[in-house]
């Protein structure tokens, strides 16, 4: 059994006015946690930031993550950036017609990385292995890591929106974060995770995930929280920590993270292998 993981975190964006400031350390703290707390070698922890983050690169470095697993393998996928959302080409987004993207660092709105092609990689994950997946980013909609200050007067929310090209040429004057209404998808449009698979995505898909100045510097929200549970007690539940995650976001933000698996999954202590 092995325990590898790819940790993705873009502040740097070759799109002008899209920079972020919190994904970098996310990456770090993440990867202090995974050594220090389950077991994880430095020699098996990944790590691309900003200008490495390229399509090209993530885009690898996830299959290869995915290709590689064998039985027993306990793999990590952290990406921290931002997210947003194309037009839908093949059909199977039913009720709103857009596909998800993530934003890597040299982002071409034409050549996107979509949900559908992360469905597709990783449903090639050996059933012997486990898969964790966070997404600190607002990935489905608004595509905003706000920046946020705790304490003192209220900050100056800067909106870190990428607006997509083709929604500006129809009319879009997107001056802030749009917020597209919830999606309500039919049983047959919606994917059931894989047992040995499990999403803790930044937010519900009409929020946003806010880059916050906390403790001094700038974080996820939802990575800082974590990881903060993590340490508390490394031994939780998915479910259990997906609720102590919540309670640290709780009165300082809106965003709600979710958490995505099959019951019997979520039941079991945070990056353990199948059981």
């Amino acid at each position: 059994m092995s325990k590898r993981a790819l940790l993705i975190g873009v502040n740097e964006y070759a799109i002008p006015g899209a920079n972020l400031r919190g994904c970098v350390n996310d990456v770090h703290h993440m990867a202090g946690a995974l050594s220090e707390l389950y077991g994880f070698a430095e020699s098996d922890i990944t790590m691309l930031l900003d200008g490495a983050a390229t399509k090209a690169a993530m885009t690898q470095g996830i299959a290869d993550l995915v290709d590689s697993a064998e039985p027993g393998d306990v793999l990590y996928l952290h990406y921290s950036g931002h997210g947003s959302n194309v037009p839908d080409t093949n059909g199977d987004e039913t009720t709103d017609h857009r596909d998800e993207i993530l934003c890597p660092h040299d982002l071409d709105w034409n050549d996107p990385l979509t949900d559908d092609w992360l469905r597709t990689t990783f449903d090639r994950l050996d059933p012997g292995a486990s898969l964790t997946v966070v997404m600190d980013c607002c990935h489905s909609g608004s595509n905003t890591r706000e920046p946020v200050l705790l304490g003192g007067p209220p900050p100056e929310v800067v909106s870190r929106f990428l607006p997509n090209p083709d929604d500006e040429a129809r009319g879009g004057g997107f001056t802030g974060t749009p917020r597209r209404v919830r999606r309500r998808r039919r049983a047959e449009d919606v994917h059931v995770v894989d047992i040995a698979e499990t999403l803790v995505s930044g937010c519900r898909d009409d929020q946003t995930s806010a880059d916050a100045h906390i403790d001094g510097d700038y974080n996820g929200a939802l990575t800082y929280y974590l990881v903060r549970a993590m340490r508390e007690d490394p031994q939780s539940t998915y479910r259990a920590l997906h609720a102590r995650t919540l309670s640290g976001l709780r009165g300082n933000y809106d965003q709600v993270p979710q958490l995505e698996g099959r019951a019997p999954r979520l039941d079991q202590t945070f990056l353990s292998g199948v059981g």
